[in-house]
């Protein structure tokens, strides 16, 4: 019961916009769920079956509005059937992929409901009630966050991972390979939306520099990253020192 409560606790902070106030590591099935890991008493099984779910969404990306997967139900509720099915941590992404694209209804479905406390709030403003825009900020989006992750969460543990299970089994297969292509697609109209930000003069030839760099020089991340912000501290310099001698 105990070990049931506190994954709920963890689903719904997940998705609760105030946890992001402190960390948005909330976000991230490395950290989440560690956190269910440790509520569930096998916290070292169940960093590694985070850590495979982290990886199949290293390269995640929420850009030009779109949501390939929904992240945080993948870490809480693919590291607790995980750990609950008593399954190989490897195994875990085929877990946590099922549970991430049904997430994204439910985050649909949040969003779309906390809508309305918007409108709410902006009735608050024009009567200038600050005690009302809070509540609408704090208290309904909470309560949303508990029923579309907490509760699942709380009936998945609860009662075991059988039950989710044949849930899952249950859902057509043409159902499951819609949200595969579907989700597939999203990041690449993501990426177009975000080339018609960068898409600049200026600044587009640096999206080709990093392109190059990940396909042709086969360098990660971090190597990248590095290259990045040293090119971004010369551009930074030579800017100042030219807008200095024009001034």
């Amino acid at each position: 019961m105990l070990s049931a409560i506190l994954v709920a606790v963890i689903a719904t902070m997940s998705t609760w916009w105030v946890s992001h106030v402190i960390t948005r590591t909330w976000l991230y099935p490395l950290w989440s769920g560690f956190l269910v890991a440790l509520a569930m008493g096998e916290p070292v099984v169940g960093m590694k079956a985070a850590a495979y779910i982290q990886l199949t969404y290293l390269g995640w990306i929420t850009a030009g509005g779109t949501m390939p997967g929904n992240l945080m139900v993948a870490g809480v509720f693919g590291t607790a059937l995980t750990l609950l099915s008593g399954a190989d941590p490897i195994l875990a992404p085929t877990f946590a992929v099922p549970f991430s694209l049904l997430g994204i209804l439910t985050w649909q479905g949040y969003m779309t409901l906390n809508s309305i406390w918007v409108h709410k709030a902006d009735k608050y403003v024009e009567e200038g009630d600050l005690t009302g825009i809070r509540m609408m900020n704090w208290i309904p989006s909470g309560i949303l966050s508990f029923i579309f992750n907490g509760i699942p969460a709380f009936l998945l543990v609860y009662y075991g991972g059988e039950y989710a299970t044949k849930a899952l089994a249950a859902i057509p297969q043409y159902l499951i390979d819609a949200f595969s292509t579907v989700g597939a697609l999203m990041p690449a109209l993501g990426i177009a939306m975000l080339l018609t930000y960068i898409g600049k003069k200026k600044i587009i030839a640096f999206f080709f520099a990093g392109y190059f760099l990940t396909v042709y020089l086969h360098l990660d991340t971090m190597a990248i990253t590095i290259f990045a912000a040293i090119a971004g501290i010369l551009v930074y310099f030579f800017t100042s020192n030219a807008n200095s001698e024009e001034a």
